[in-house]
């Protein structure tokens, strides 16, 4: 039959408590410190990546309105420009009319003036065929007379 010896009881019972003790001491405390650094470490890099996430999701939405004004501003600025251009042309081609209507008056003048220079210069000339004719028709009278 089986005795039990409350001697050989007791020290197992002392020996198991201070196996408890040593296992609690010097393995369990420090596995669940390291354990809990490294939660801890893995908690403030998930912290750290939600943080560089919405930083960049910021700079992304920043860089993006920064864009979107760059472009309305190149567009605003080539739509000045073009109406610009557009002034410029508007501008030449008056100019070019003004000095074509310039041109064409100042030709109408001088072609009046030399409308007017040819008309005296006619005018002088038919005097002096006309007295020209007239001392041929008198010379030309007086030579049948003698």
């Amino acid at each position: 039959m089986l005795s039990i010896n409350p001697s050989e009881t007791i020290w197992t019972i002392l020996c198991f408590l201070a196996l408890l003790f040593l296992l609690d001491r010097f393995l369990y405390k420090p596995i669940l410190r390291v354990m809990d650094a490294r939660k801890a470490r893995i908690d403030a890099g998930l912290n750290e990546e939600a943080a560089a996430k919405a930083a960049l999701e910021e700079d992304a939405r920043a860089l993006e309105e920064e864009r979107e004004r760059l472009l309305q501003a190149a567009d605003e600025q080539a739509r000045a420009e073009k109406r610009r251009n557009e002034e410029r042309r508007v501008e030449a081609l008056c100019e070019a009319k003004q000095a074509a209507a310039d041109a064409v008056k100042q030709g109408r003048t001088e072609t009046v003036a030399l409308y007017a220079e040819v008309d005296e210069e006619l005018k002088q000339r038919r005097s002096e065929l006309g007295e020209s004719l007239a001392r041929r028709l008198l010379d030309a009278g007086n030579t049948e007379q003698k």
